[in-house]
């Protein structure tokens, strides 16, 4: 019996590593671009929150409902902005606000977003008197305000 020549097995070991690193290259080539996009673009998202800010004025509890006003004192918009409760129990409520900043409202998506300088008044249902604090959060994980039970009025 004879096998293939030494010569020929050679050049197919060196055709098939060729091939494979070929395909792995053109993966990791893919692999990285697709990652620094990603991080590029996180980056970014992130040094624009570093010119955000929120503030919470004017909170009162009223039978069952916070009222108050959200106000960005920032430079950027914000957008996705929630109410949360924060119980004394350690559990959270968090409340979606939708509508236009002239006219906010409850509703299961957030879509508020305020301009830099806007104001929102809002209304939102919290139960009990039970609360710790009152927080409003953004989309930017850096940009909230927080206001603890004691400091809302009745």
């Amino acid at each position: 019996m004879k096998g293939i020549s030494p010569f020929i097995a050679v050049i197919l070991l060196i055709a098939f590593t060729i091939a494979v690193a070929g395909i792995v290259s053109v993966w990791l080539s893919g692999y990285t671009i697709n990652t620094s996009d990603i991080v590029s673009n996180q980056s970014i998202a992130e040094i624009n929150c570093n010119y955000g800010g929120v503030s919470l004025k004017n909170l009162r509890y009223v039978g069952g409902n916070i009222t108050g006003k959200i106000e960005n004192t920032g430079t950027i918009n914000l957008k996705t902005i929630q109410v949360q409760t924060i119980f004394k129990n350690q559990t959270s409520l968090k409340t979606a606000l939708c509508g236009t900043a002239s006219a906010p409202f409850n509703c299961s998506s957030t879509n508020l977003s305020l301009s830099p300088r806007e104001a929102a008044a809002f209304n939102v249902s919290i139960g009990g008197s039970n609360y710790d604090d009152i927080r409003v959060i953004t989309h930017c994980a850096s940009v909230y305000d927080t206001v603890d039970a004691s400091e809302v009025g009745t």
